[in-house]
């Protein structure tokens, strides 16, 4: 709600509440010229208690969010952590000894430890029906000069991690014929480019084209899809560094682009210096963007964004492409009857969305 109320008053004292209404009112005409396609599908998972889901990077953050409002919910909760004290801190906010909380020491940067892990779980609390791939890592090295190094560790745990886990429970789902449902955790920097890291950024907008394609090709099955696309929240993300594996450290200073500012103050430092909310101010709380997750799942969206503000720059990136695709000559008519779409479920998605506005979280 803090959040909420800084927002609120930026936005209004900005005048910047127009586009709300802009944006509704350009989807509802884009709606109106889209052709059927069909219904999204619907969501494979109505009621999660007793549910089964299995959150890596469960020890903090945004992974701890989700695994307190799941067990809330009446799920039993498998908790991926690597980080002892870590996990120790985490399961404070759970009853002691219950039995729907289950803690497991999990590499998602180990692929044969994934089969491992899972039938662990399996074997303790029963068949995996949600899987979070949420554990991530906030390295900051641009794509332009970072390591071999700092690519193998961005990549194998933002990407390489959902990747062995949608290798993993894929196969368990389909054979177990239960509602279930993969989310992958990815970023605004997934949708969004630009924050300077960037080879975060590459695994998160990878991660989300996961996510895309596995809802095209799971759409007629029992396993439902979504990317989750959180903004700022409150985790320890910024601490990533700190337990990079020996083997993956760089030597010497971090890798800088080319013609960036040096960082004498963080983000956080300088707003409030200048008097304005400080980003620990309006970051989400992890509570919060679990809600928000859960409430995904139960409607299985495809996309599930926690930051509307940040719509606005998506526009500009989708207008950036769009004024990009003007054609040079009449696009010949045997071209024209191809499948431009390529997929039902953007269209799909948008009517599930706009006939699902209205949500009670």
């Amino acid at each position: 709600m803090n959040r909420r109320r800084l927002l609120g008053g930026i936005a209004l004292t900005a005048g910047s509440t127009a586009w709300i209404a802009a944006g509704t009112r350009s989807a509802e005409a884009a709606q109106a010229a889209l052709p059927d396609m069909g219904t999204a599908q619907a969501p494979t998972l109505t009621d999660v208690k007793d549910k089964v889901a299995y959150i890596t990077g469960a020890s903090s953050g945004i992974g701890l969010g989700i695994a307190r409002v799941f067990h809330e919910a009446g799920m039993k909760v498998a908790l991926g952590y690597r980080n002892e004290q870590r996990l120790a801190e985490a399961l404070t906010f759970f009853p002691k000894n219950d039995p729907r909380v289950y803690p497991v020491r999990h590499d998602v940067m180990d692929r044969d430890g994934w089969e491992r892990t899972a039938d662990d779980i399996e074997k303790t609390l029963g068949p995996v029906q949600v899987l979070v791939n949420n554990a991530g890592v906030g390295l900051q090295a641009p794509a332009s000069t970072g390591t071999y190094k700092d690519w193998e560790w961005g990549l194998g745990v933002n990407l390489w991690g959902p990747i062995y886990g949608v290798h993993t429970f894929v196969p368990r789902m389909l054979a177990s014929k239960l509602g279930s449902q993969i989310v992958t955790t990815t970023s605004t920097s997934g949708i969004l480019p630009g924050s300077g890291a960037g080879i975060y950024t590459v695994a998160k907008i990878a991660a989300v084209g996961l996510m895309e394609e596995l809802r095209l090709e799971l759409r007629n099955t029992n396993i439902g899809t979504s990317a989750f696309i959180p903004g700022l929240t409150r985790t320890n993300i910024a601490n990533s560094e700190s337990y990079r594996p020996e083997s993956l450290k760089n030597d010497g200073a971090p890798a800088v682009a080319p013609g960036a500012p040096a960082r004498t103050a963080t983000a956080s430092t300088s707003a409030a210096r200048s008097g304005g909310p400080s980003l620990e101010d309006i970051a989400m709380d992890p509570l919060e963007s679990g809600r928000f997750l859960l409430n995904g799942i139960l409607n299985n969206d495809l996309f599930i964004v926690t930051h509307p503000e940040y719509r606005v720059g998506v526009e500009a990136r989708c207008n950036a492409l769009l004024e990009s695709m003007v054609p040079f000559t009449p696009v010949p008519p045997q071209r024209l009857r191809s499948n431009l779409y390529r997929s039902p479920i953007y269209v799909q998605e948008i009517a599930h969305r706009q006939a699902t506005r209205e949500r009670k979280f």
